[in-house]
């Protein structure tokens, strides 16, 4: 964990403030790339995910933005109303399970509100090294937009297309339109609400795009729920020879952690891909969003934090 101090707090909207955080001394910051996301401890019961707004070129900060949701459950609250200039915060070094390719002959990328924070990243990097793409940014309406006046006036304003759901009536048009010429080498980046984000793919899928090519970033799922209709597993490690036994009611990954096995965890929703677990033998119950729906056909990976077993046994690489 890194400790930084916060240089700046900016009002993005009423809605959305933004942060830029570092050393107080101004030495450089663990370098990042586009995508990247960092976990910011908001207090002792709460971390969060937030991802990283600024060109990966500047060592001196990283800017997060933060959108105050009303159904937050707390974090977002904490970080509003109580992060203040001259704090001192906790923050891991910059994680990337959202990488950009930028070796492909053009990008598209989709934002839906706050999602707009990792495809500015992508934009500047894109931008810097020549590459054909597309940002299409789609909010509520024009006061609601966050970096709208930084975006009209930067050196790519040419690349950026504004949607404002108060001003079109129809958004699957544009959508539709921007996806019609789907190919190998072209790959959509998508960030935004889980609706949003499933809408656009849904779209791209039914013009013949493939899953390969489709890229989303997610921070938060649905609860992980679990009951009765939950079979119990068992859980072979083969690198330790350990057999563990999860009941109906735990995850693979708190059996895991009562038995003293360190295994990577973040979301514990199965949207960021912190645990994902080479699997050896058996056949997974995925339940996550990190995997597409082909790399979830393989069955050689899964997610012990909400993931459980078709088969009576599942061996993992721990």
């Amino acid at each position: 964990m890194l400790d930084l101090t916060i240089l700046n707090k900016n009002i993005e909207t009423p809605e959305i403030f933004s942060f830029e955080l570092g050393f107080k001394c101004g030495k450089d910051l663990p370098e990042f790339e586009a995508g990247s996301h960092i976990d910011v401890h908001v207090n002792d019961q709460i971390t969060r995910q937030y991802s990283l707004f600024n060109d990966p070129v500047n060592r001196k900060t990283y800017k997060i933005a933060v959108l105050k949701d009303p159904n937050s459950r707390g974090g977002s609250v904490a970080v509003h109303e109580t992060f203040k200039v001259g704090d001192t915060l906790q923050v891991s070094s910059p994680r990337n399970l959202f990488p950009l390719n930028t070796d492909c002959k053009r990008v598209l990328l989709f934002a839906g509100g706050i999602g707009i924070t990792p495809l500015i990243s992508m934009a500047k990097v894109l931008h810097r090294l020549g590459c054909d793409f597309e940002l299409h940014y789609h909010t509520r309406s024009k006061a609601s937009t966050a970096f709208i006046d930084e975006l009209v006036q930067s050196a790519y304003s040419a690349n950026i297309f504004f949607h404002f759901s108060d001003e079109e009536n129809d958004k699957s048009v544009a959508i539709k339109k921007a996806l019609a010429n789907p190919s190998d080498d072209v790959h959509l980046y998508t960030c935004g609400p889980n609706g949003y984000m499933d809408y656009v793919f849904d779209t791209a899928r039914s013009l013949s795009w493939h899953d390969n090519n489709l890229h989303k970033e997610v921070f938060s799922a649905a609860p992980v729920e679990l009951d009765e209709t939950d079979k119990s597993f068992e859980l072979k490690l083969v690198s330790s020879g350990m057999s563990l036994h999860v009941p109906h009611d735990k995850t693979a990954l708190e059996v895991l952690e009562e038995a003293g096995i360190d295994i990577d965890f973040s979301c514990e929703q199965g949207v960021c891909g912190s645990c994902l677990t080479k699997v050896s033998s058996g056949t997974p119950d995925h339940r996550d969003q990190f995997q597409t729906e082909s790399e979830k056909s393989l069955n050689d990976y899964f997610t012990p934090c909400c993931s459980r077993a078709k088969t009576e046994s599942l061996s993992i690489d721990l």
